[in-house]
């Protein structure tokens, strides 16, 4: 036989099918597809996103921000119980973009998104770049199944957190899991990012510990002291430059007093914080908000069974101590949209999990039953199926209803008839006061709050009567001292189920003796003359 007979085509005879259009080439075509519909998914629940109903958190964080372009300082004239990261950002936002479009502040929910995923797309804990891509598409796929149904959309610490720790993960946390050894540069960028979830809120602290610490453990076995020095020089200079913002527009002892002693002092109280609770919320639920948090443990539990295939021993150990730092990010048992950071989380590690045991099988068996694409998009097709099982939240709407709301504009200066009585009474750069909680109003009617308050709820009255020393907070005092020309006060919003009962008492004493209703508007209450 000779060399020309070793061809496999016979001369004159077209090629066949599957030469002229190799399986390899399905394959890019599919995952070109498969990419291009995940992006167009997740920019059209985007979209949905920047016009989609507010909630009243998202209200004190976007005014917040206001306050502090315009020379206020968070948590001294303008005192929130919430972490300074959100009010960073909204404040960027502001000067930036000024305020005329007060919603686009949700566009660094985008961005921060397209980061995670760029996050999972380079993570070092996969080896073959089609899988973290793949991880990366599935985790984009998912955060559109619920960008409207649990709030990722909104401007609030729990999706700002959640999509943080997501770069914490993929650029060290799992890698280390997985013997894996970052580049110190990647290390680097997960120390900021361990800086900036604990500056959402100090309740993640616990939480993040545990992962970072599990991951410390595995690389001091290793002796990998490069990576730990990189990561923790990564978090001490996000922490300078948190220090060099808070000496401008915050106080450190007013951080700690009006963040983390009220929210212990004052706030747990009010929301059965306790072990009781947390281990109530691993009891599986499908109705209503429980559904978020079942979704989230489920996976995870998932994720950790991928993650355990074939992994040595200490490995494993680390990796539930991870995952025991992951369910820490929700102890307070929160469910629906305040527990976003958890779904988010959950989301990313079954990407990457699921890639991850595909790499595993793939060193042992020559052949896979399962094709990693066409599981990717089941996957993603799985999500978006389950989210028309939830109800939405806060609003609790279905998918079908969260889908089909009208666009709707945030929080611009109305003409309705009550703010444009406010402002007739009230000139431009005078205060005024909503009562008890709508901080919205103040951007609906174009005018302020007065210095530390913006609203009054049953937690500031327990405060009050029980204050740190140096830290008085007490708005009945204030309201003797320095009372603002205008009052708002609808009675219902007041929080009547709550438990504290007389806290609005004294402030009903002062509009009483100090103010007088406005005729026509019963809600109003105008300052008299003294």
């Amino acid at each position: 036989m000779g060399p020309d007979d070793r061809s496999t085509t016979p001369k004159n005879h077209p090629a066949s099918p599957m030469k002229a259009f190799p399986v390899p080439t399905l394959q890019r075509i599919a995952l070109a597809a498969f990419s291009l519909a995940c992006l167009v998914f997740f920019g059209w629940a985007c979209w949905k996103g920047l016009w989609f109903l507010s909630f009243c958190d998202e209200g004190e964080h976007l005014l917040g921000g206001q306050m502090l372009n315009e020379g206020g300082r968070l948590y001294v004239t303008y005192i929130d119980s919430h972490g300074p990261a959100i009010f960073m950002l909204t404040q960027l936002y502001g000067a930036v973009f000024g305020w005329h479009f007060p919603q686009g502040a949700r566009l660094f929910l985008i961005v921060l998104a397209l980061l995670a995923a760029v996050s999972i797309s380079i993570t070092p804990a996969l080896s073959d770049r089609r899988h973290r891509l793949l991880a990366s598409l599935i985790f984009l796929g998912s955060l559109a199944s619920y960008w409207l149904m649990d709030a990722f959309y909104m401007v609030s610490f729990y999706p700002v957190a959640g999509l943080i720790t997501v770069g914490l993960l993929a650029l060290f946390a799992v890698p280390t899991w997985l013997n894996k050894a970052p580049h110190p540069s990647l290390c680097a960028l997960a120390g900021g990012c361990f800086v900036l979830v604990l500056a959402c809120a100090y309740a993640y602290g616990p939480g993040m510990v545990l992962i970072v610490g599990s991951a410390f453990w595995l690389l001091a076995a290793q002796r990998d002291y490069s990576a730990i020095r990189a990561f923790t020089g990564g978090a001490a200079l996000t922490t300078l430059l948190l220090g060099v913002w808070f000496l401008k527009y915050s106080d450190f002892g007013s951080y700690v007093v009006f963040h983390i002693l009220f929210n212990q002092i004052a706030y747990a109280p009010f929301i059965n914080f306790g072990p009781k609770t947390f281990l109530a919320s691993f009891v599986p639920s499908f109705h209503g908000e429980a559904f978020y948090p079942t979704l989230a443990h489920l996976l995870l539990a998932g994720s950790l069974a991928l993650l355990f295939y074939r992994r040595p021993t200490r490995n494993r150990i680390a990796i539930l101590i991870g995952f025991a730092g992951v369910i820490l990010l929700n102890a307070r048992a929160a469910t629906g949209f305040k527990d976003g950071q958890s779904l988010i989380i959950a989301f990313a590690l079954t990407g990457m999990a699921f890639m991850g045991f595909f790499e595993q099988r793939q060193k042992t068996a020559r052949t896979l039953p399962l094709n990693p694409l066409a599981c990717s998009a089941l996957m993603v097709l799985a999500f978006w199926g389950s989210s028309h099982l939830a109800t939405n939240t806060p609003f609790g709407w279905t998918y079908r209803d969260s889908t089909h709301q009208p666009p709707y504009t945030l929080y611009q200066p109305l003409n309705d008839s009550i703010s444009q009585k406010v402002r007739a009474l009230v000139p431009p750069g005078q205060p005024i006061l909503m009562l008890p909680y709508t901080p919205e109003f103040y951007w609906m009617a174009d005018r302020r709050p007065p210095e530390g308050f913006y609203e009054y709820l049953p937690w500031d009255w327990v405060y009050a009567q029980h204050s740190i020393p140096g830290y008085p907070r007490d708005l009945c005092q204030s309201l003797l001292k320095s009372p603002p020309p205008l009052i708002v006060y609808t009675p219902e919003t007041d929080p009547t189920s709550l438990t504290v009962r007389p806290f609005f008492a004294c402030v009903k004493e002062r509009l009483a003796s100090l103010y007088a209703p406005v005729e026509g508007f019963p809600s109003l209450h105008v300052l008299r003359a003294r």
